[in-house]
This record gives structure tokens, C-alpha cells and sequence, in this order.
């Protein structure tokens, strides 16, 4: 089974990730140990489980936590050298952060330099018994924690014994997801390369280092035979530089001049984008040193000229759902020397000669005079004191596992979310503008996108778009899949893709993308029949959208209801006030429909995963039609390329009612008729439905749960969805989003209370522009095609190249 924990050998483990001094040995002789352990109130060589021993049982997990007494000697006793800040450990097992974050570790260790954010008031310690313990308690601060740590005394997670043996239990499994939500936590809040966290069950420790890799363990050791190996860890982690820590080099901690020129830019309206300004920088501004999201200062090394620039962050607008993968971060960032708001994404790329950096294919796009694109102001590799790149592939013998490498790109445009648009005609033009960069990109430099979403399709003033996980036409030409896992957001990847996951990739399917994502839009934000029932509404978009089962060779597949909507050309809803909207998706769908009547499916036999069930076979239509009349409209149509679609004849668009009748065609071949679709629809000046504002069906859905994608820690497929999907979603324009989730939210099952349909993991891309001419009486909103999830709203969950990342969908309850 897949799984990204491994294990490695004790004295392994320590040489690869803390060393220490060469020949150090610490000694713990029984009277250098605090005085509560020499008076025997509670030693290491008592911690004891069984109930005949005749010593005291440990019965309770707080009992456990008695061990914090020894951490003084860990961290702040050394062999003659202070530690460079010391450390601290806190229990904070019991009092949550002052956010909606209600995920309390049973440990966290911070540097002592940064103690503000956990300490409780004095009428809150008073509750804390016994006195001595007072000093260790501390109120969750996943932004300003080195490590976190958890002890459990039932329901262990990762098994005993030299081998890795993670139990296949329900408990273990919420054990794991637990632990794991902890460590999600600190590396989607913080600018880390890896992290450490440690793990306790009941006399038995383990040590772990995660990077966007993999995670490595130690064995499970006990603590109480071995009390010195468990102090030695926070010794050498208190000795430790921040590098060695894991921090990240490259970005620290914001100066008060730069927060004081930060603000005095902050006070200039700065028109439709101000909201999310606003939302970035606020919460430093109001905290100041407990801030939840602090202000940092990152370089940018740009890749042609070497140059390094400046900029503060704040909160990500889109911030990591996932701890392996790409782990995408966009966040809206301020230049210290232009002093201006842009947009910086921050990812792990794979460290392959297959993947392209976006920075190689802005180029290509702007040499090319591709329109609809973003400008990019620099981007790079990050290097610190080296490149950075992940280690844990390297001390692990696993041929799977590929190093991936941390890079940074600026964008000088800051879109507005595609959920932002007004009406469902705007919703059209703005896929139009895409799809016209998408065919622009593809014909002038033979880029394909490869990754179509509603998170990488924004709404700019200007022109724009971004492309991480592109291919060269050239490299298409070799009609085979080269990756294990696919690129993609996975509700929008295609139905044959998801069916056949070892076909190989052509244009066909970018297209195929777009409307998927029209279709999502109708569902989400549209009234429409489906409706009538909320079961039947969550049931229809998870085999629509997120279903996922991972096959005995490691495939995923999924989507059913898409693949029948495919082949019969049929949405399988129609929405209940807007026909003209409805007549576009049955066009389009149509469209589909003929092209998939060709596919040669006995052919494609060999792409499906080996225990997949048979090919489908093509179904009878029911699509739906309704007839309008099209007359002109003004737009802002100089975004568009008409020439290319008005070749089109409207004899040669396939029509719903006749989908069957006519001979099959691969219409997606070639973006001429879709493209045409789209344009007649934006057309007719008569289509002007609003939507009803503020509404997002997915989230009215109540108590529904629908989950897909592999845990890391399980070792197994199951259903999940991290905190970090669930409580770091981008800032609303319309609305504030209030999340229900319970104080210990476990990700290890399919119960776990959470908010908005997100199909999480690694949000997305960005995009380059140019600015053309306005009509000042047109509608002036330019699109930015083909983003990073800047707003990772429901689900933008991608699948990348040998990517371990989990793919996870939740529908469920939102207070607003």
C-alpha cells in the first residue's frame, strides 16, 4: 500500500536530522533530575501500565503529561554551552487559539524569545492542578510553535516494534489523522521547510521530521529504560540553528519600518482587491505579537537575473490544505522597493527534467504575444545558504518518492475570484477570455495548460493567467502518460481521464475542463433542480465531482456521473431560472458528446487501473434543450480572437436533440466549437440573470459529509479532510464564513464536522498580461485564465506527477 511514513533506524535517524556534536554523550544521573522526580512523586522508571505491578498506574492521558517536568533538563541544561534561545514546551491540551481554530495538540514547543502568544491569564491558571504544573500550561499558537507532540495512553497510532506497523483499526487510524492535523497546522501557518514533532504512547516515544516528501519516524522507543534518548532530541533541538530547525532562511520576521511604510500604502483604496488587502495585513496589524497570520518579510530570487527582492506577507489567500505535494501558498504580498500589491505564490515544484518552471513558461507566453495572461514580475528557485530542496526522499531507500524543490513567483496583477462574477453571461465571457489564453498559448507556443479550475480562472481589471503544471505540444506528441498520478484539480479533470487513468494527455482534455468548470459554477451558485433534496443534490456531486477510489496498483479513478454525462451529452441537472444558461450547458455538453461517441474504448482497455470495472458503454441521451434567439451585445470583445470562431458554421455544432442522429466527430480536437458556443452565448444582449447574491449551494447543504482521497498516516485509502482545508480558506468578498467544527476534530474517519465543499489539497497558479484598449461603454473586466487557486474555494484539490498528495472533498455546513 502507498503511504508516505516510513521509518529509520534510531542512531539513523539523529545523524540524519540532528546530529548534535561530534562525540557528544549527555548524562542523566538520577540527582541531576528535577526534584519532583528524586522525591519519587513521579520517576520515568515508574510510568507503568499494568494494574498488578504494585506501582502506581498511570490511568489517565493528562498523567502523561507529567513528563514536561523533565524538559527544563532537555532543553535549558546543557554540557557548559547555553543553547542559542531556549526552549519550552507547553500543555496545551486544553485552550484553543482566540480564532475558529478549536484543534488543541497535547504539546507545543516554542522558543522562549516568542512566549507572548501562549500564555493564559492568571484566572485561567488558577484552574490548573497541581500548582507545579501552572508553568507549563499555554494556549495553542500554531504561528509562532517549533513543534507540536502528542501522548495518548489507548488507541495507538503507529505500532510497536523495529518495523513500521501503522494498526488498521478506526481508532488508529483517527490517532494518525489526529497527530496529523497538528502537524498540517504549523507548516501551512509558518515559513518552514520541514518540522519535528514527537509522538507518545503510554512508556513508548517516537520522533518525527516531516517535509513536503515524505514523513520519517523513528522506531517507538521506551522512554523510561532509555530516559536519555528522548531528553537527547530536545538537547540537540535547543542546540540546533533555525535551519537546522527547519525554518526557512529566506523570510523573517517583518521589521517595524516595513510594517510602518506597509501601512501608510494600506490607507490607499486600492478599488475591488482592497477587501483582500485588507484581509491579509489586518490581523498583524490588531495582534501585533500574537498575531495568528504575522507579517513576514520574503526574497525572491529571480531566475534570470539573479536579483533578489523584498516583500511582506501576511495571511495566504490561498494557504496549503495538504502536507506533501506542491503545498501551494498565494498570498497578496507588498514590494518594499516599488510599493505596490502583487501577488506571490509560493510552491514545492517536482524536482524533475519533465516539469517546467512557470518562470521558463512566462517566457515562452510573453515571446509568443499570447493575450489574456499575467505579467511576472520575477521568480525562482529559493536558495537561503543552498537550494532548497526536500531531504527526507534521500534517507529513505523508496524508488517512488522524488525530491521536490521550494520556488517563488511574483505576479504583478491581483485577480478577484471567478465566484466574484454577477451574472451567469459574465460567468460565460470570463470562461471565454480563458479559453481564448488557453487556445492563444496552446497554437502560438504549444503549451498546454493541463490544469483548468475555478481557482485558476480570476477576474482582473487588466489581463492575466499562470501555468505550473503545462506541457510542451512537443513532449504531447509521445501519446503516452508519463506519471503515476495525474495533473489536475480533480473535479474538473475529464471524464476519460478519470475512467482511464494511463491514457495519455492531449488537448482534447484541457478543453473537455472548461466546461466542467462551467457546470460546476451552475451547480453551485444557480438554481436548479437538484435541489429539491439535499442528500440527492450531495449524492449527485460526489460521483459528479469527487468520487475517488484508489486502485490495488495505485491509480485513482473515479467520477461516474461524469463519464455518463459524457456519453450521453446530458448535464443531468437543469437549472430552474435561466434557460438561456441552461441552452449553453446542453450546447456544450452536446458538443462533448459527439466527441466522446469516438473515443475507441476497447482500445483504452489498457489505461483503465487493473481492478477497475469494465468500460461503459455509450447510454441513450437525455439531454435537455431549451431555444432563445441571439441578438448582439457589447462587450469588452477586444479580449476575444473572434476571427478564430467565426469561421465556425452553425450547421456544423452538434445539437442536443440530435446528438445521436448525427455521426460521431472529435469536436474537441481543435477548440473551434466550443470556443464558438461560448462566444454565440455572450452575444445576446438579452441574457443578463443575475445571481442571487452571496449564495453558495454547496455550503447550505447540511450534515453532509463526502469524502475522498488517501491519508498519509493511515498506510491505507480512506476518507479524510484536514483542518487546514477546513479553517484556512480564502478570504469571501460578500461574506463572512463562520466554521462548526468540534474542540478535536478527527481526521482519521469520515464524521469529522467542517465547512464549505472543498476539494482540498494544493491550491494553484497565477497569470502574465497585456494591457489592450477599453471601451469605455464595454464591460472593462479582464480575465486571468488558468491562476493558482487564488481563492482555493471548493475543492481545488491537484493531482500532480507522482504526487503523494491527498486528495480530500467535503460538503457541509456553513454559518454565515
Amino acid at each position: 500500500m502507498d503511504t508516505s511514513i516510513y521509518q529509520e533506524d534510531l542512531d539513523k535517524w539523529f545523524s540524519d536530522w540532528l546530529p548534535g556534536k561530534d562525540g557528544e554523550r549527555l548524562s542523566f544521573k538520577p540527582e541531576d533530575l528535577p526534584e519532583e522526580f528524586r522525591e519519587k512523586k513521579f520517576h520515568f522508571d515508574e510510568v507503568t501500565f499494568d494494574a498488578n505491578s504494585g506501582i502506581p498506574r498511570i490511568k489517565l492521558e493528562k498523567d502523561l503529561y507529567k513528563i514536561l517536568n523533565v524538559f527544563d533538563l532537555a532543553a535549558h541544561r546543557s554540557t557548559g554551552e547555553a543553547p542559542r534561545d531556549l526552549l519550552r514546551i507547553r500543555d496545551t491540551s486544553l485552550w484553543e487559539e482566540e480564532s475558529d481554530n478549536k484543534l488543541c495538540p497535547d504539546f507545543l514547543v516554542h522558543k522562549d524569545s516568542v512566549s507572548r502568544p501562549f500564555e493564559l491569564d492568571d484566572a485561567r491558571k488558577k484552574t490548573v492542578t497541581p500548582k507545579s504544573h501552572r508553568k507549563f500550561v499555554g494556549r495553542t499558537a500554531y504561528s509562532w510553535s517549533l513543534l507540536p507532540g502528542e501522548a495518548k495512553i489507548k488507541d495507538d497510532g503507529f505500532g510497536l516494534g523495529d518495523e513500521l506497523n501503522l494498526p488498521d483499526t478506526d481508532t488508529g487510524r483517527q490517532t494518525r489523522g489526529q497527530f496529523a492535523e497538528y502537524i498540517s497546522e504549523i507548516l501551512a501557518r509558518q515559513h518552514r521547510q520541514f518540522t519535528f514533532a514527537f509522538y507518545i504512547y503510554k512508556n513508548w516515544a517516537r520522533f518525527f521530521i516531516v517535509d513536503r516528501v515524505a514523513s520519517v519516524t523513528t522506531p517507538a522507543f521506551d522512554y523510561v529504560k532509555d530516559p536519555y534518548t528522548f531528553l537527547k532530541f530536545f538537547y540537540r533541538l535547543a542546540q540546533a540553528d533555525a535551519s537546522a530547525q527547519g525554518y526557512d532562511p529566506t523570510v523573517t520576521l517583518a521589521s517595524s519600518t516595513s510594517i510602518s511604510i506597509l501601512k501608510d500604502h494600506m490607507s490607499t483604496d486600492h478599488g475591488a482587491i482592497q477587501p483582500f488587502i485588507d484581509d491579509a495585513m489586518n490581523d498583524a496589524f490588531a495582534h501585533e505579537s500574537t498575531s495568528i497570520w504575522p507579517l513576514y518579510e520574503v526574497q525572491v530570487r529571480d531566475e534570470e537575473s539573479t536579483n533578489t527582492s523584498s516583500f511582506l506577507i501576511g495571511k495566504p489567500r490561498t494557504p496549503a490544505a495538504s502536507m506533501f505535494g506542491r503545498a501551494t501558498k498565494g498570498y497578496i504580498a507588498f514590494d518594499l522597493v516599488k510599493h505596490d500589491f502583487v501577488w506571490l505564490k509560493d510552491a514545492w515544484r517536482l524536482d524533475s527534467p519533465h516539469y517546467h518552471p512557470e518562470w521558463e513558461v512566462y517566457t515562452k507566453l510573453k515571446n509568443a504575444d499570447v493575450h489574456n495572461t499575467a505579467t511576472m514580475r520575477c521568480g525562482g528557485d529559493v536558495y537561503g545558504l543552498q537550494l532548497q530542496r526536500t531531504l527526507s526522499q534521500g534517507s529513505i531507500s523508496h524508488s517512488r518518492l522524488k525530491s521536490r524543490i521550494h520556488s517563488r513567483i511574483v505576479i504583478n496583477e491581483i485577480g478577484l475570484p471567478l465566484e466574484t462574477y454577477d451574472t451567469s453571461s459574465d460567468l460565460i465571457f470570463i470562461v471565454l477570455c480563458a479559453f481564448d489564453a488557453h487556445k492563444e498559448a496552446w497554437e502560438k507556443a504549444g503549451i498546454l495548460h493541463r490544469d483548468i479550475s475555478n481557482g485558476n480562472v480570476l477576474i482582473f481589471f487588466r489581463d492575466g493567467e499562470l501555468w505550473d503544471l503545462c506541457k510542451y505540444a512537443s513532449e504531447l506528441q509521445e501519446r503516452k502518460a508519463s506519471h503515476k498520478n495525474r495533473s489536475g484539480t480533480w473535479q474538473f479533470i475529464c471524464a476519460v481521464r478519470l475512467q482511464y487513468p494511463k491514457k495519455y494527455y492531449e488537448l482534447a482534455d484541457d478543453i473537455e475542463s472548461f466546461v466542467h468548470l462551467v457546470n460546476w459554477c451552475a451547480l453551485r451558485y444557480h438554481q436548479h433542480n437538484r435541489l429539491a433534496s439535499d442528500s440527492g443534490f450531495a449524492t449527485f456531486i460526489h460521483r459528479m465531482f469527487l468520487d475517488c477510489t484508489t486502485s490495488s496498483d495505485g491509480l485513482l479513478y473515479g467520477c461516474d456521473e461524469k463519464w455518463d454525462a459524457m456519453i450521453r451529452g446530458d448535464p443531468g441537472f437543469k437549472l430552474t431560472s435561466d434557460e438561456k444558461f441552461q441552452k449553453i450547458i446542453n450546447e456544450l455538453m452536446t458538443i462533448c458528446s459527439s466527441h466522446y461517441r469516438t473515443l475507441p474504448l476497447e482500445e483504452f482497455k489498457k489505461f483503465r487501473p487493473v481492478d477497475a470495472k469494465k468500460s461503459q458503454e455509450p447510454t441513450s441521451s437525455g439531454a435537455t434543450t431549451t431555444d432563445s434567439s441571439a441578438v448582439k451585445k457589447r462587450r469588452a470583445m477586444h479580449l476575444i480572437n473572434l476571427s478564430s470562431y467565426a469561421s465556425v458554421k452553425a450547421a456544423s455544432v452538434p445539437k442536443a436533440s440530435t446528438v445521436h442522429q448525427s455521426p460521431a466527430a472529435r469536436t474537441l480536437d481543435s477548440h473551434a466549437l466550443i470556443g464558438h458556443a461560448l462566444l454565440s452565448a455572450v452575444e445576446d444582449e438579452d441574457w443578463d440573470c443575475k445571481r442571487i447574491p452571496g449564495v453558495d449551494y454547496f455550503e447550505q447543504m447540511l450534515d453532509v459529509n463526502l469524502t475522498l482521497g488517501r491519508r498519509w498516516v493511515a498506510g491505507t485509502t480512506q476518507s479524510s479532510t484536514t483542518s487546514s482545508q477546513k479553517r484556512n480558506r480564502p478570504p469571501r468578498v460578500s461574506r463572512s464564513m463562520k466554521q462548526k467544527r468540534s474542540r478535536r476534530s478527527s481526521t482519521g474517519g469520515t464524521s469529522v464536522n467542517a465547512s464549505t465543499s472543498e476539494l482540498a489539497a494544493l491550491p494553484e497558479e497565477e497569470e502574465e498580461a497585456e494591457e489592450p484598449e477599453v471601451d469605455e461603454d464595454a464591460d472593462t473586466r479582464n480575465v486571468v485564465s488558468l491562476q493558482p487557486s487564488e481563492n482555493a474555494e471548493a475543492g481545488d484539490s491537484n493531482l500532480e506527477d507522482e504526487d503523494e498528495a491527498e486528495i480530500t472533498a467535503k460538503l457541509h455546513n456553513v454559518t454565515d
